[in-house]
């Protein structure tokens, strides 16, 4: 014990840590004072494993005092978070033991005993923090009413009422904080009484929001013209609450205009402008519960910055929902972001009035104006349209053509085969390629032959989308004329096979893609070796152990990745001769890939020590997951010499899981 006593106190880290450690088993009493002491230590590992010892070995009645007495210690943060942090993890089991020691005179230890039973939520522990609200500290006191608001506990709700009626501010704000989250309705007239305290508003407009009573807008909405910014900004926020709790959008927008008249609008719209992007977003929804044609203007303003599109379109939606005819009037603009806009905005509320303005845009001088429009009216399935759209597939810009295929696939039935095979051999190759697409959209299995046919196309952008409609339809069909695109010229077009074929299957693939992998172009080694991994067959192996000793980098480490997909005893020999490989990125990817392997801790323990940082935290996550204790050992003492700072996070991640 003495020679413990000495060791705990040394400079050195590891004979601290190590005499802790030899603690363990011995289980005598003795030895729960030199726990306790170390849990003084400055290092976290030391502390860690102190009390990890106490709470396997010993009972809660042993040590808890002293957990207790490591909380008066003033200057060591270190000791007080560590028994705070075992006084949580404890539980209920320390309930009892806490309340005895709430009476102390130290008004720091009252509030780290609080602070721990509302960890708790034990309602033995409800009768203290009732008697703590009144405690002679503020701090403590305020302490216990926010902990009363987690517990949401209705029997506290008297006592939280009477604090906030007595209008002591350091307790009420908590308090109407509490009552907000506990969500009792009796409470609602003492927090609309309690708005005449100014210091107050704040926290008791985020507690009727919470409440949501229709009745008490009538007290809030006023709030949109208090003296103070912040307080109108929170009752703006209030409103929009009480929109998202169940309140009727009509009685919203009707109580705002009995209490702000026709200067409602106006002053949602100024709210709207804000320079805190909260208050921006909730002044959007209420312009668009308002449903007032002076707030258009405005919306498509702000529409412009990307950050609040979303917003304003789903304001714009709601509006058109209820009247469709009232935007019309928007698309009469030159601006033509505005009218991608409102495209947009028309296609998700899907109304038959919008069809012939949507049709003329299919003509518009802009591409994405074109773009949206085909996707907007293709999505009211009016066939009419579907022959302007058709023009679209061989428009000048890319982004046209694909909304086109897009919108004709909404569309379905609007071309027949026959229609769709002559397309697929029209002169144009922009169009054969864009029917290519359409058919893969379509998932059309009965022109598979055709499709299969079109891969002998002159054009590698058409036997390319070919290979992507095959890939969609899937077939056995469809998976024969992939295999066939294998042999394609163009190195692309092989590897777009190769990675559908992998994702896909069937007969004929393995080794279709076991041959792939010896082609001259890396790129589609590469995507023969992700193929094989995505087929997760252990025939596979062979050829990519072969792989691993490829002249391309990328092509190993593709090679490493699917054997660790695939896994078996020869893939993980493999993969574990590389790990001694020269290069950094095929080291990381070997490290990587024994992540779904067991028994490969003694092949990884020695990379927390690795010059390469990535490497050192390939190895911490695969280690992390390992329930060993002589790893978890290790990881804690990487945390006393790694200097990275991304390291040390991902071990504290890795332990902490």
């Amino acid at each position: 014990m003495q020679e413990l006593t000495k060791q705990i106190s040394d400079s050195n880290v590891e004979i601290r840590r190590s005499a802790v450690e030899r603690i363990r088993g011995m289980k005598d009493s003795a030895c729960i004072p030199l726990l306790l002491k170390a849990m003084e230590d400055v290092s976290w590992r030391v502390r860690k494993t102190a009390v990890d010892i106490l709470f396997d070995e010993y009972e809660i009645e042993q040590y808890i005092q002293g957990l207790v007495q490591l909380l008066y210690i003033e200057d060591n943060a270190g000791a007080r978070n560590s028994a705070i942090e075992a006084l949580i993890k404890l539980g209920k089991k320390a309930t009892i033991f806490l309340i005895e020691a709430f009476k102390t005179p130290n008004r720091d230890v009252r509030k780290f005993i609080i602070d721990v039973l509302g960890e708790h939520r034990d309602s033995r522990a409800l009768p203290l923090m009732l008697e703590a609200i009144r405690d002679e500290d503020e701090n403590v006191s305020a302490t216990a009413v926010e902990h009363l608001g987690k517990v949401r506990e209705v029997s506290v709700v008297d006592a939280l009422i009477e604090i906030l009626d007595s209008g002591d501010l350091w307790t009420a704000y908590p308090a109407a904080d509490a009552l907000g989250r506990i969500g009792d309705r009796k409470t609602v007239p003492h927090l609309v009484a309690a708005l005449a305290k100014k210091p107050l508003r704040e926290p008791i407009l985020k507690a009727l929001g919470r409440l949501a009573e229709p009745s008490t807008l009538a007290q809030v909405i006023p709030m949109l013209q208090d003296p103070s910014k912040n307080i109108q900004e929170q009752a703006l926020k209030t409103i929009e609450k009480f929109y998202h709790n169940g309140v009727d959008a009509a009685y919203i927008t009707s109580e705002m205009i009995r209490l702000l008249g026709t200067a409602a609008v106006d002053i949602v719209i100024g709210y709207a402008w804000s320079a805190k992007r909260e208050v921006r977003i909730s002044a959007i929804l209420l312009l668009g519960l308002m449903r007032d044609e002076a707030a258009y203007g405005p919306l498509l303003d702000i529409s412009h910055e990307e950050e609040f599109a979303d917003d304003v379109k789903n304001a714009l939606v709601y509006i058109g929902r209820h009247n469709p005819e009232s935007l019309l009037k928007l698309f009469d603009t030159d601006n033509e972001h505005q009218l991608r806009f409102i495209c947009e905005v028309t296609g998700q509320i899907v109304s038959p009035v919008y069809y012939d303005i949507l049709f003329a845009l299919l003509a518009n001088k802009d591409g994405h104006v074109r773009a949206t429009a085909a996707i907007s009216i293709s999505k009211l399935l009016d066939m009419r349209a579907a022959m302007k759209i058709r023009e679209l597939l061989t428009d000048p810009y890319e982004d046209v053509q694909e909304a086109a295929v897009g919108a004709l696939a909404n569309l379905q039935t609007a071309l027949t085969d026959s229609e769709l095979v002559k397309m697929l051999k029209d002169e144009n190759q922009i169009l054969r390629m864009n029917t290519a697409r359409l058919l893969g959209r379509l998932r059309t299995a009965g022109l598979v032959d055709e499709l299969g046919f079109a891969l002998k196309d002159s054009q590698a952008r058409v036997r390319q989308a070919v290979v992507e409609a095959l890939s969609l339809i899937g077939t056995d069909d469809a998976v024969r004329y992939l295999t066939y695109a294998l042999t394609d010229e163009d190195p692309a077009i092989r590897i777009s096979s190769a990675l559908s074929l992998g994702e896909i299957g069937g007969k004929g693939v393995l080794d279709s893609l076991m041959i792939l992998s010896a082609d001259p172009d890396s790129a589609v080694r590469v995507a023969a070796a992700k193929a094989l991994g995505a087929l997760k067959d252990g025939a596979a192996v062979a050829t990519l152990v072969d792989l691993l000793q490829d002249r391309s980098g990328f092509v190993v480490t593709s090679a490493l990745e699917s054997l660790g997909t695939i896994g078996g005893d020869e893939a993980r020999q493999a993969i574990i001769e590389m790990l001694s490989a020269p290069d950094d990125e095929v080291r990381r990817t070997a490290i990587s890939a024994l992540a779904l392997f067991s028994r490969v801790e003694q092949y990884l323990l020695p990379f927390l020590q690795d010059k390469d940082w990535a490497a050192r935290i390939a190895a911490v996550r695969i280690l992390g997951t390992n329930p060993a204790e002589h790893v978890r050992k290790e990881l804690e003492k990487l945390l006393d010499t790694e200097a990275d700072p991304t390291v040390i996070k991902t071990v504290e991640e890795m332990l902490r899981v």
